[in-house]
């Protein structure tokens, strides 16, 4: 690997595409800052997924069976660590911008755009609007959801101790959520 080659991570915030002459793409890592590569943001991603174990050609295939008419899929890069790429946009289209949902705290409605707080106070405005990020956001969501689902049914044996470890994750989520508010507020 090249000293320019990056691994989306836990810590990486956004990927969009750098306006830059010699790089192709810009990414904020809430370590490491802005960093900036000459790979295309989707092959990042591709290259990412591959080296968590993860297919994203399989990855949309598994989506689309579960949720035929899903479009803008945010893209599973490590099922461990819950760690998916959310789009603003069509995959295709080059100001795409690709955010972390691990990293995300908060989104507000900011005129016909969102505002994004990242979870270490950075916040960005996206030229996207709230009800599109917030689908996006849901389908994400789902996402996860599907891949948690995976792993309970593989440990778990009976039905009773499957609902008692969805109502722990939820009591856990929405403590988390109520923390991040307050947080938020002061």
């Amino acid at each position: 690997m090249s000293k320019l080659d990056y691994v989306i991570s836990y810590e990486t915030m956004m990927i969009e595409t750098a306006d830059h002459p010699e790089y192709s793409t810009k990414i904020i890592d809430k370590n490491k800052g802005i960093i900036y590569s000459k790979r295309p943001a989707k092959t990042l991603i591709k290259e990412s997924a591959l080296y968590h174990n993860q297919s994203i050609k399989g990855h949309i295939e598994v989506v689309k069976s579960k949720y035929p008419s899903m479009k803008k899929i945010p893209l599973m890069i490590n099922s461990t660590l819950s760690i998916i790429m959310i789009p603003t946009s069509s995959q295709s289209n080059n100001t795409c911008k690709w955010l972390n949902f691990i990293q995300i705290n908060k989104y507000l409605k900011e005129k016909k755009q969102t505002k994004i707080q990242f979870r270490n106070g950075e916040e960005t405005i996206l030229p996207i609007s709230y009800y599109i990020f917030d689908k996006q956001m849901s389908k994400a969501t789902k996402i996860i959801s599907m891949y948690l689902s995976q792993k309970v049914e593989y440990k778990l044996k009976s039905e009773e101790e499957r609902l008692k470890m969805i109502k722990e994750l939820l009591e856990e989520y929405i403590e988390e959520e109520k923390n991040r508010e307050r947080k938020f507020k002061t």
